[in-house]
């Protein structure tokens, strides 16, 4: 690729992506480049082998701003951020649900050699995939055809082979469920945290690039799993459990108690998390639990439900359920978890996308005077202890976590860290994955955690 030749480009002309700085979609005419900061020079840019000639009178470039360059006669609108690159190809090969199609994935970071190699490929989530923009969940291969998983760390994460780049494409700013997802990290406690344990997930904003054509911001981010969560493996019997709430049923509420099948891994509204991976399925431990809280009466309710769930982390998830008034994850989009088999039940949140004044379409819901619970809260409502370490947690965590002015901050500084980087204004440019964008929305949400803050304030205080 360079500028000595003045053939019309097509994506399959470009030099390999293992040696660039930047990512192209040529029939949007979108140049975006990460690399070191360079100086313009008479309407020159050069970047390694490449000549840009950019009509500006800037002496280098400006995170952010679009610039009209020609590039082998053909004018592009480039763009400089500070947002790594993912670029991904698969060879034409259309990515459906299952199976995964093989492909490659090329990891572009200022300052750092591109990160290469195989993948497979996936569509995730049920309501995304009717979406313009998809999320995706990839697998990292040693192989072209995937014989054998390589684990990475990306962007400082986890070493795994197993990751999630989702699309945000329901979220007018892309920054609730980010957000959201950092909070919990913050605030969220168990039991058995240690140093190999993470209670959520890390997840970094990147842009992505899909067979040449421009998706937009993403956040790349790990999976909740066994191995986050550190759960103790199955050995000869069940230790560490891991069940996802998936579906709306009786069991991720807790308001009826039915029968399950150790054939399935569904059950009541729960998909079997660990040990399924190992062909080991047994239902009867999560029944046991949700039967307790269904049919106890409330003296032995109270008696017990200490010794059954960590009180801390149901404590802790329901002041962060009614904070950020999460309408899906009262039971859905939720993680049951316990470490081993003589440790305490926990939750994990995800997909918290519907939150801060919205709804998982996206839609405005412009509630802060409500309250969200389920079957298992409202019994532990009539649960003195429960009460009064709600209220205790929250004192504290109003004065640090949960300060009105920090939890402005959070949303603000990640709204800021995307426009300043022309986030917005780049997606407005490819239709299709664009969605209600207004540069009022982080005002809304400023004022939504306000109005929600006093309101809570009232609540936990008068319990």
């Amino acid at each position: 690729m360079g500028c000595k030749k003045e053939e019309p480009i097509s994506y399959e002309t470009l030099t390999e992506l293992d040696s660039q700085v930047f990512g192209f979609d040529i029939d949007n005419e979108i140049i975006i480049y990460n690399g070191e900061s360079i100086a313009i020079n008479n309407g020159e840019l050069v970047i390694e082998d490449d000549i840009f000639n950019v009509e500006t009178t800037d002496i280098e470039l400006s995170i952010g701003k679009e610039y009209a360059v020609t590039f082998k006669g053909q004018v592009f609108r480039m763009f400089y951020t500070e947002l790594p690159i993912v670029s991904i190809t698969t060879n034409g090969a259309k990515i459906v649900d299952d199976p995964k199609v093989k492909g490659k994935i090329y990891l572009l970071v200022k300052g750092e050699n591109t990160l290469s190699t195989f993948i497979g490929i996936e569509l995730r989530g049920g309501f995304f995939q009717t979406c313009p923009k998809k999320s995706y969940s990839i697998e990292l291969w040693k192989d072209e055809n995937g014989n054998d998983k390589e684990k990475k760390s990306l962007l400082g994460m986890r070493d795994d082979d197993d990751w999630i780049l989702d699309g945000l494409w329901n979220e007018p700013i892309r920054i609730r469920d980010f957000t959201s997802h950092a909070l919990w990290l913050e605030i969220g406690r168990v039991q058995h945290q240690n140093e190999d344990m993470t209670i959520g997930i890390n997840r970094k904003y990147c842009e992505l690039f899909l067979n040449g054509k421009y998706q937009g911001v993403f956040y790349l981010g790990e999976k909740i799993d066994r191995k986050q969560l550190n759960l103790e493996k199955y050995n000869t019997q069940m230790e560490g459990e891991l069940y996802k709430g998936y579906t709306w049923a009786n069991g991720i509420v807790y308001s009826d108690v039915d029968d399950f099948d150790n054939n399935s891994l569904t059950w009541s509204g729960y998909e079997a998390k660990y040990p399924k991976d190992i062909g080991k399925v047994d239902w009867s431990n999560l029944h046991g639990l949700i039967d307790f809280i269904v049919n106890s009466t409330q003296p032995n309710f109270n008696n017990e439900i200490s010794s059954k769930i960590d009180l801390d982390n149901v404590i802790d998830y329901y002041i962060f359920l009614n904070l950020i008034y999460a309408t899906d994850n009262t039971g859905k989009n939720l993680y049951t978890g316990r470490y081993n088999s003589s440790s305490l039940y926990f939750f994990v949140p995800w997909d918290m996308d519907g939150s801060f004044g919205n709804d998982w379409k996206g839609e405005r819901t412009n509630i802060t005077n409500k309250l969200l619970s389920n079957g298992l809260y409202d019994k532990l409502l009539d649960f003195p202890d429960f009460r009064s370490g709600v209220k205790e947690r929250w004192d504290e965590l109003r004065n640090s976590k949960l300060n009105t002015g920090y939890l402005k901050k959070q949303f603000r500084d990640n709204y800021e860290y995307l426009d300043r980087n022309g986030i917005y204004n780049r997606e407005a440019l490819v239709p299709d994955i664009t969605r209600n964008y207004s540069d009022t929305e982080i005002d809304f949400i400023e004022s939504w955690i306000e109005r929600r803050v006093i309101f809570l304030d009232t609540y936990f205080n008068s319990l």
